[in-house]
């Protein structure tokens, strides 16, 4: 050990200087400390609630695609707890927005829960997929000469229905995807007052329109209008009330067009039923031939002469054509309108070499069949068709 002959400046040099030992630089020390531990605590904080964010996160993408089962969950819940967590969790999945998953894919047509409407959108996704290979696998059934065609068998394995209607209804031998619905949103884009001004500046200003050439039109349309008078009953007349006094014309939300090309007069006129003296030709042919006496010309115009005309554009729901062939042609000009018609009933005849294609391009152009019935006919293979219209995000699966 060596000596410092009483000289403490050597043996004991200080750890800090006069100045880094002082009051103020102690002061600045614990200020440092506190913002630190501020910072530690505000980093643990945010840390958390990032976690719980996650978390819900986690759970809503769960159940936005596969919904909440009660047996998934935990026993000890009970029966109530159960109830309430699924409730819960269905309820902030629909709310997340101003409208459901339903909604946004059908253009506001469906309102149904989204695990439902998951469950409809997988099932179409399947039976597309199997289609798809149907379709390769029978497209040799398919000839543009037509020899050696067994179109019963192309038929059987082809262009089924690929999507579950609820609420479908037979209405004069046509079925209509909900036809309440239709008739509820077309009342209640109405406004108040609406009705009245309808009568006096035009017979057709109404938001929902129908269009019907053809197998049995007019059936369809007393029936139609009957269903339709029906339900605006109940609607605005519930428990029984009378009614009296109100004007059928402004009661019906729709209006149904008659398109009879040879010349057919409507025996028994009503209100909300309108005739038109031509049908439908597809924009591809100039004429549709002649009359039975083979003498006088038949009048026909196309689908989009025709709304152009009727100023209807955008307020078609419903197209039911029965044209004798021409569906396969005239599909092309019901794709080819600026609004989309919501729902597109046909009758199909014969199996004609590009029969893939109309299904193809309806389907495409956001169509899925919700209905298909075959009919038998001396004249070959009749069928059918129903479809409804829906937004391109159904189809993202």
């Amino acid at each position: 050990m060596t000596e410092n002959n009483g000289d403490y400046s050597t043996a004991y040099r200080p750890r800090y200087s006069e100045e880094e030992s002082s009051d103020a630089a102690f002061e600045c020390d614990e200020s440092h400390r506190r913002c630190l531990n501020r910072k530690r605590r505000a980093a643990s904080i945010i840390i958390f609630f990032a976690f719980i964010f996650s978390v819900g996160v986690v759970t809503r993408v769960y159940l936005f695609f596969f919904g909440i089962k009660g047996s998934k969950l935990p026993s000890s819940y009970g029966q109530r707890q159960t109830s309430l967590w699924s409730s819960y969790w269905k309820s902030k999945a629909s709310s997340s927005m101003n409208r459901n998953m339903a909604q946004i894919d059908s253009n506001g047509f469906f309102d149904i829960p989204d695990y439902q409407w998951h469950e409809i959108k997988q099932e179409t996704k399947t039976i597309i997929d199997v289609q798809d290979r149907a379709g390769q696998r029978t497209a040799h059934l398919l000839s543009e000469s037509g020899a050696d065609v067994d179109s019963n068998l192309w038929w059987m394995d082809n262009w089924k229905m690929n999507f579950r209607c609820q609420n479908k209804v037979n209405i004069g031998g046509k079925w209509i995807c909900d036809p309440t619905r239709i008739l509820t949103l077309a009342d209640e884009t109405a406004k108040p007052g609406r009705r009245h001004l309808r009568q006096i500046y035009s017979p057709s200003q109404k938001e929902c329109i129908v269009y019907v050439s053809g197998g049995g039109e007019m059936e369809f349309a007393h029936r139609f209008l009957d269903y339709s008078l029906s339900r605006m009953m109940e609607l605005h007349f519930p428990n029984g009330t009378s009614g009296e006094g109100f004007v059928v014309g402004d009661l019906l939300p729709c209006e149904v067009h008659v398109f009879t090309p040879h010349g057919q007069e409507i025996s028994d006129a009503r209100d909300g039923l309108f005739l038109h003296h031509w049908g439908f030709r597809p924009s591809v042919k100039e004429s549709m031939g002649l009359a039975t006496n083979h003498t006088t010309s038949i009048a026909f115009k196309t689908l989009g002469e025709t709304i152009m005309e009727l100023r209807h554009s955008g307020r078609i729901s419903i197209l039911a054509v029965d044209c004798e062939d021409c569906e396969w042609n005239l599909y092309r000009d019901i794709l080819s309108l600026d609004e989309p018609i919501r729902q597109v009933l046909m009758q199909m005849h014969g199996t004609p070499f590009m029969a893939n294609e109309l299904f193809l391009h309806m389907q495409e152009a956001g169509y899925v069949i919700f209905q298909r019935e075959a009919e038998h006919s001396g004249s070959g293979e009749v069928y059918d068709y129903s479809w409804l219209n829906l937004a391109p995000s159904f189809f993202n699966w």
